[in-house]
This record gives C-alpha cells, structure tokens and sequence, in this order.
C-alpha cells in the first residue's frame, strides 16, 4: 500500500511499495516525488537513504540527466493516443510488445528485473516505437484535414525523433515533425500543425504570419506558443536520454 512522506526540503514523497522492485527508484512528478521500493524494505532504511539521496532529489527533474528517471512496473506512460503499461507473462523468456486498442503492451518474463538499465532501455524504445507508429498515423491526417480547411498546400510529411524542434517546414513545403510531438495535449498538437501549415504561405516569422496563424487559432497563435514553451510532458526527459 501506498504511503506518504513530508521533508522540509523535499517536500511530498509518495512511497510505492513493488514487490519485483529490488532497489529504490525515485521520479519526480507532478508536484511530489515518487519513491518506489522493494517489499519489506523498512521505514527506518528508507528514512536513510532519502537523507543520503536528499541532494540528488533535490535535483531530481531539474538539472540531472534522464538517466536518473525510472519507469517503476506500477506506473503507466500516457501519450496523445496510447497509455503504455509494463506487464508480466509466463509463456516465453522473451519480452514482448504490442499496440492494439489504444494500449502499448510491454510484456516482461516474470523474474525480469525492470530497475535494470537494460530493461529501462527496453521500455524506453518500446515507447518511442509506439510514439514513432502513432505519430505517422495521426500526424499526416491531421496535417491534410487542416490544409482542406484552410486551403494550404503541401508536398511531403516526414517523422524524426528530432528533440530540439516540434516541426518544421522548408521551402519546398516539406514538412516534418517530432515523433514527440504525441506527447503533447491535443490543442499544443493542433497548434504545430497549424504552424508548419502556415509557414507553407508565410516561411518567416513576420508579423504576416502570425496574423495568418491568429486565422487558424482564434487569434490565440502567441497565447498557445507560450504556452507550448512552458509546458513539459511527464515523460519526455526519459524518453530523450
């Protein structure tokens, strides 16, 4: 069962109990930080080692690495079109991975060690996988439905894995986006498309083209990319490492 700790420093801290956990991992989240622990593990060790850990947490999600983030078995990887969750199977030795139903399906063997850099790996490219495979479902559809509506023309729509930019548009009115990008809620989703459109008319971003955008957006195109600057998935500093 799940239970809470308050630091001064820290914080909230939420206990996860697992029992195919065999060494703590720590996430930060939304406004608290996630500790999930092996079974049995007693209060007092785990007192301990937030106090040794304390000013690694403290900079948890801000300024370490990735490498640092752990996906626990308990927790569940949300995205624009799919929800991944770990699981467990007895047939084979072997993981499995499949997306059906809006649900990503990462199967481990059942002694399989999730904590492990190599596991943590697995789920990482799972996901990306899925993102990659949704993201040129969804992204060329939506793409056409906003050109026939706004009657913009377009040559070619490219995925990549890019983690600098969400989209992009060259001069021949080729677009690409970020894999990424299905990280997002669906209005910031909407808003690239309708950027990356936009550019396709107006390549600079002169104040032509945020008036054209403003068409497109309800005259909220400088509200959204604020927005869009400030907001960070859950997920994406695991999955970018």
């Amino acid at each position: 069962m799940n239970y809470e700790l308050t630091d001064k420093e820290l914080g909230k801290i939420l206990i996860t109990p697992n029992a195919r956990t065999k060494r703590i991992i720590a996430r930060r989240k939304n406004g608290y930080i996630q500790l999930t622990v092996p079974y049995g593990i007693t209060s007092a060790y785990i007192l301990s080692t937030i106090k040794e850990l304390k000013p690694r947490l403290l900079n948890l999600g801000k300024t370490e690495t990735s490498k640092h983030i752990a996906v626990a078995e308990s927790d569940i990887i949300l995205t624009h079109s799919f929800s991944a969750h770990i699981e467990r199977h007895t047939i084979t030795d072997k993981i499995g991975l499949s997306l059906k139903n809006g649900k990503l399906h990462i199967s481990f063997p059942q002694n399989s060690d999730i904590s492990t850099s190599e596991n943590q790996n697995t789920i990482r490219q799972a996901v990306i996988w899925g993102l990659r495979t949704e993201a040129k479902r969804i992204l060329p559809e939506k793409t056409a439905h906003f050109a026939k509506k706004f009657n913009l023309s377009y040559n070619n729509i490219k995925i990549n894995s890019s983690k600098t930019r969400w989209g992009s548009c060259s001069m021949q009115k080729n677009i690409n986006y970020s894999l990424y990008l299905l990280l997002l809620p669906e209005k910031f989703i909407d808003y690239v498309v309708l950027h990356e459109l936009a550019h396709t008319a107006e390549m600079n971003h002169s104040e032509k083209f945020w008036k054209l955008l403003d068409t497109f957006t309800n005259n909220q195109s400088k509200q959204l990319s604020k927005e869009l600057k400030k907001y960070k998935s859950e997920w994406y500093d695991f999955l970018i490492c």
